[in-house]
């Protein structure tokens, strides 16, 4: 990581104040917390003042008047109970505000990731955003539970004792505050050199994460490759980065925590007894008053402990706060549509207009793209890998934004219809079937609680999936285990032909939906595919070209351009492109 990227302190506490806004609706709860935390500290003061006049008005004399010692120790226990009373409350209070506030950032958080545009997940690895949701916030909730409540009450108790001090006697409290600058430089010290070494481990802890996500995602691969090996050294290499840096944390916290506090308060009490000596000199120095100092002092310098030590978790937070609020700040949005969009789609008429895209704003993907595809008409798009049907696809669905022409549909901008609209018009069918944990009315429901049980049943029915539905376990509430694993690729096709036709889309667009399919599979879904097409505006992507034959247009495209277009026969006849892949396809059936 490069130097320019660590936090300054005017950065931190900009990221500070920002994630202070976030405390705002709880303003009432936090007023309370306020007002508890101020109990419980004049409770905590008090305990030593009762000490003092305990000692000095009735243990100097004898003999002991007891009934106003059992007083006065009475009144210390319902001090102690106060102090107990309060330290519960403004913990549990804290808590509830750091655990509202940090829901409300993984609500934030999450809801910025499903306005993001696909470029940005494109660029940014998954394990990454999986640690900013769940680790990140997880460290800036341990600050809100554990470091605000601690620093308020301590800069509210500092001052009581303060004040407690200068009239018990102003000259021990001069001496003891020559060490609050000590105290307080270490406190400096500590928060510049720890934020650098908080933000690298932060950061080796993403790498692991994403190392961890990719790793389980592609471990079939990794397998097969027998890449263990070289997954585990990799793995290893950034715990060890990781290790080495929470280390130089442990060493800062080793070196500026305890062991100079607790020096700070050694020689601050040897200086009271010292002091209060050398007045013994010069006339009656009060036992009681040693005594409360004494216990001031470890008052005094213990919240300056636990604030220095909460500096590391603060360190933290700022830094998974400023990783968080880059996601939020993140511009790249999935492309709008028009401010005022409100078309909707009747007939489903689809038009490229002189389209270009592309994915890195250099090189194009897509170069000056047109075509029509009628009502009920099907077109198939097909080419070598990278000649930009999938682009098409990817612009169409508004998964990306093109920069020069426009997609018309029903004669309107594709930008005028609400996005929402457009993606209930359009059923997309992908070559990798994905489905989610759950039952099968789950997967097709995917939680449209307009779909009813029936229609899920009837599309099932109408793909053909209630064939191999029937024999499993519950029938249509089969749990379904993570992806899908227990079914094979033709079965879970099925399902997600099922989950696109139960919407009743207007548009029909399939992304080399039976790529991966067995020949036995794809004879059964063919049919179903035909029926489906049927009254509906179908762009399909075609790997196996004898899957298109029947298709109203084809379009051959090449490095981004449409270099031929008609039917089966008219492409057969011409023996170009679309010919000379054909025939190396029949071929390759042949042997």
């Amino acid at each position: 990581m490069d130097n320019e990227e660590y936090l300054s302190s005017k950065e931190q506490y900009k990221v500070l104040f920002r994630l202070l806004r976030y405390t705002k609706p709880f303003k009432q709860s936090i007023l309370i917390a306020f007002s508890i935390v101020f109990i419980g500290v004049i409770a905590d003061i008090l305990r030593p003042v009762i000490v003092k006049i305990i000692i000095d008005t009735y243990f100097q004399d004898l003999p002991i008047f007891m009934s106003g010692v059992v007083m006065l120790l009475s009144f210390y226990a319902i001090v102690t109970v106060i102090y107990a009373v309060t330290s519960y409350l403004q913990i549990y209070l804290f808590h509830r505000i750091g655990y509202r506030i940090t829901q409300q950032l993984r609500i934030d958080v999450f809801n910025k990731l499903q306005d993001l545009g696909m470029r940005y997940f494109d660029q940014t690895p998954a394990g990454s955003i999986v640690s900013r949701v769940t680790n990140d916030t997880d460290a800036i909730q341990e600050m809100l539970n554990n470091v605000l409540s601690v620093v308020i009450s301590s800069f509210i108790l500092i001052i009581a004792i303060i004040i407690a001090m200068l009239i018990m006697d102003p000259i021990l409290t001069v001496f003891c505050l020559v060490f609050l600058p000590v105290g307080v430089g270490i406190m400096y010290l500590y928060q510049k050199f720890s934020t650098r070494f908080y933000q690298i481990a932060r950061e080796k802890l993403s790498e692991l994460n994403t190392k961890l996500s990719e790793s389980i995602s592609g471990m079939s691969i990794i397998q097969i490759f027998n890449q263990e090996k070289r997954l585990a050294k990799e793995f290893e290499d950034i715990n060890e980065e990781h290790y080495q840096a929470s280390l130089k944390n442990i060493h800062l916290d080793g070196l500026l925590l305890a062991p100079i506090v607790h020096l700070l308060i050694a020689f601050a009490t040897a200086g009271i007894f010292g002091v209060a000596g050398f007045q013994s000199f010069h006339g009656f120095v009060s036992t009681g008053v040693i005594i409360a100092f004494t216990d001031y002092v470890y008052k005094f310098f213990e919240p300056m402990f636990l604030i220095t030590e909460r500096l590391a978790m603060y360190q933290q937070a700022i830094v998974a706060s400023d990783r968080i609020f880059k996601i939020l700040d993140h511009e790249e949005l999935a492309p709008q549509q028009d401010e005022n969009a409100n078309a909707s789609v009747s007939d489903g008429k689809i038009e490229f207009k002189n389209v270009s895209f592309s994915y890195d704003g250099k090189n194009e993907v897509l170069s000056d793209v047109s075509f029509v595809v009628n009502p009920g008409e099907t077109i198939a798009l097909v080419g070598h890998t990278g000649s930009g049907k999938s682009s098409i696809i990817n612009v169409m669905m508004r998964f990306y934004d093109f920069h020069k022409g426009d997609i018309l549909i029903d004669g309107k901008s594709i930008r005028k219809y609400p996005i929402a609209h457009l993606r209930d018009k359009t059923g997309l069918v992908l070559q990798d079937p994905f489905l989610y944990y759950g039952t099968i009315n789950d997967n097709v429901r995917l939680l449209n609680k307009n779909i009813t049980d029936e229609e899920i049943i009837e599309a099932c029915q109408f793909v053909q999936a209630d064939s191999f539905i029937h024999k499993l376990d519950g029938g249509y509430q089969h749990q379904v285990i993570e992806r899908g694993a227990a079914f094979s690729s033709g079965q879970k096709q099925l399902l997600v032909f099922a989950r696109t036709i139960v919407t009743n889309p207007k548009i029909l667009i399939l992304d080399e939906a039976t790529a991966n399919i067995d020949t036995e599979t794809e004879s059964v879904i063919q049919e179903s595919l035909n029926k489906i097409r049927q009254g509906r505006t179908t762009i399909a992507l075609a790997h196996r070209l004898s899957t298109i034959k029947d298709a109203n247009k084809i379009l051959v495209l090449d490095k981004g351009k449409i270099i031929e277009s008609g039917n089966h026969q008219q492409l057969i006849s011409k023996k170009g492109v679309y010919y000379d892949m054909y025939q190396l396809q029949q071929s390759g059936l042949e042997q």
